[in-house]
């Protein structure tokens, strides 16, 4: 008998009745309540982030946009940069129309580095900004971005060359985990090119420009994005708050949804 209620606690959801269509949008449609908008990390969809909206839809009014190439958004014709990611989240947003109470939009890792971009560009756009682990750092130097590439088109062999046996610590760090990640794994045709054209995209400029009221979250065991990203991010955002999750990963709003939304309300009131 314990071991049928694990199963079916564990598989719950294949037992479960269909959820209203809005809701599997991470979608509440409450507009009594202040508006967050979610950009999920790259391979994020609102499926990914259903949990978390289950829990904030009682505060708040959730919508989850996903983002071109995941859930239900096809891959452009082109190869997008941040900037064209950043102009169709604006366009979504137009469509919803001017919200009753504030905006809030809310980024997650990739999705951080679009809304980064996004409200730095159009510091009227939102209210206040939420920034949960964003990728809104690359790498600058010039053997870092030729690595990237070249693991782009040839794969881990490049790193067995002669001229890069002795390259230094960090750029071998930086090549593992481009090759190993999940994110780029999952990545072919256009929809590879893009990820290897956003992930040489640095915002440390743009971030700059960032007046809003910005909260900055991060785990200390963030594997994907290093927490020492948080220190320099909070002190190129004037006005941002940093909280710091201690054993909290890169997926905040998977691992400890309730921790997440706790810090979100504390910060909004």
């Amino acid at each position: 008998m314990a071991n049928l209620i694990q199963f079916l606690t564990d598989n719950r959801f294949l037992f479960t009745t269909k959820r209203d269509p809005s809701a599997s949008l991470g979608m509440t449609n409450d507009t009594n309540m202040q508006k967050l908008i979610i950009l999920p990390g790259w391979g994020g969809t609102s499926e990914t982030w259903q949990d978390f909206v289950d829990i904030a839809k009682a505060d708040f009014d959730v919508q989850v946009i996903n983002l071109p190439c995941f859930g239900d958004e096809p891959c452009p014709d082109t190869v997008w940069r941040v900037e064209e990611y950043a102009e169709f989240v604006k366009n979504k947003l137009s469509e919803l129309g001017t919200p009753n109470h504030e905006l809030i939009l809310m980024g997650h890792s990739f999705g951080g580095q679009v809304a980064s971009y996004l409200t730095a560009n159009n510091p009227k756009l939102a209210d206040k900004l939420i920034l949960s682990g964003p990728a809104v750092f690359r790498p600058k130097k010039k053997l870092r971005r030729i690595l990237i590439g070249a693991v782009a088109k040839t794969g881990k062999w490049i790193f067995k060359l002669p001229m890069l046996e002795k390259a230094d610590i960090e750029v071998e760090k930086l090549f593992r985990r481009v090759t190993r990640s999940q994110d780029y794994a999952d990545t072919s045709g256009i929809k590879r090119d893009i990820f290897t054209k956003v992930i040489r995209e640095d915002l440390s400029e743009d971030v700059k420009k960032i007046k809003i009221p910005t909260m900055i979250i991060w785990g200390t065991k963030d594997t994907y994005v290093p927490v020492k990203n948080a220190y320099k991010l909070n002190k190129l955002i004037s006005n941002s708050k940093l909280e710091i999750i201690k054993n909290g990963k890169h997926g905040l709003h998977i691992q400890q949804p309730k921790v997440l939304l706790s810090k979100i309300k504390s910060f909004l009131e």
